[in-house]
């Protein structure tokens, strides 16, 4: 079983040779001190297993400025299906991560690719700023609504693109959690987000593509309505944010396919040596029985973080990973 292979048949609750696993290494300087003190990102990959790999889109907003939320309506962020969503190179200094052409033509003979794309929130947030599109939900509901159901719309051409280049999934990065609660009420939620993230993860399945929801926080108050959305998997289910792991499976696990464990600061920053592993093998212990479960760091893995610490976590995940796996 290739990675592909293994990912998909996870995320369809089929039978598998080993619980998948991933490393979100797109940090650029601790990618230039992984290959510093350990050798290329891509000798980890294929080292430890590693069955997916990430391609990037930029943020809709490439205009070089925010925007008033009064501008949304005639705020345009391009053709869809322009090319240079596909093909973008001009990332952060800090960034690691490669285009979705890129990472296509590199890693997707061989590696199950999740295109990660900004969701209705997060990409909105890009456009009029983070604190002007919380307080506008509430102040312009019209107005953002507007918004949501034309950028829906520009999301599910975007997919189309993705599809046609060969992609197997989508992450809809959309933080929608804080610590014990959530950015906005579950109401406001379930009125003005809900609707527009159903109708791009839909258009996802239309064509044939999984769908990953990334959003850090406590989230506990709208599981049940991404099950109902139909969201295959979920990132990365933040502990440290009051998201319990093992209610998060008792109730859910068979619904949808938990996609992380590692928290990269109250995990892998905080614990070393046999703590680590520990906290590993807690984490497999209540994800992995059953399926459903794809081990991953939380977030990028940052600079701070020692490289030899990621390698001894790393040989932990391969042994339990070839522990776990569905019959």
């Amino acid at each position: 079983m290739n990675s592909k292979e293994r990912v998909k048949a996870t995320l369809r609750r089929q039978t598998t040779d080993r619980t998948p696993v991933d490393c979100w290494l797109y940090q650029k300087q601790f990618v230039e001190k992984l290959n510093a003190e350990y050798g290329p990102r891509e000798q980890f990959l294929d080292e430890f297993g590693i069955d997916i790999f990430v391609g990037f889109v930029p943020y809709p907003n490439q205009s070089g400025r925010l925007w008033d939320v009064q501008d949304l309506p005639a705020f345009d962020p391009g053709d869809p299906r322009d090319p240079r969503w596909l093909t973008h190179t001009d990332w952060n200094y800090d960034f690691a991560g490669l285009n979705v052409i890129e990472a296509v033509r590199q890693q997707g003979d061989r590696r199950f690719i999740l295109a990660h794309v900004w969701g209705i929130v997060e990409g909105t947030s890009r456009i009029i700023g983070i604190e002007n599109c919380w307080m506008n939900l509430g102040a312009q509901p019209k107005i953002m609504g507007a918004w949501f159901d034309r950028y829906a719309d520009w999301l599910c051409g975007l997919v189309e693109s993705l599809a046609d280049a060969g992609v197997d999934g989508v992450t809809l990065s959309d933080d929608w959690g804080s610590n014990q609660n959530m950015l906005f009420s579950p109401r406001m939620w379930r009125n003005l987000i809900a609707p527009y993230a159903r109708r791009v993860v839909a258009h996802a399945h239309s064509l044939g593509l999984f769908v990953n929801l990334h959003s850090d926080g406590y989230i506990m108050q709208i599981m049940d309505d991404l099950i109902d959305i139909g969201f295959d998997s979920m990132h990365p289910v933040q502990e440290s944010a009051g998201m319990d792991p093992r209610t998060v499976k008792e109730r859910y696990g068979d619904k949808i396919v938990i996609y992380g464990s590692l928290d990269v600061i109250d995990g892998l920053l905080a614990y070393e040596g046999d703590a680590l592993e520990e906290y590993i093998t807690r984490r497999f212990a209540i994800y992995a029985p059953g399926g459903g479960f794809i081990f991953n760091t939380g977030h990028f893995v940052q600079p701070d973080i020692p490289v030899q610490r990621l390698l001894h976590a790393y040989r932990v995940v391969q042994r339990l990973a070839a522990q776990y796996h569905t019959p």
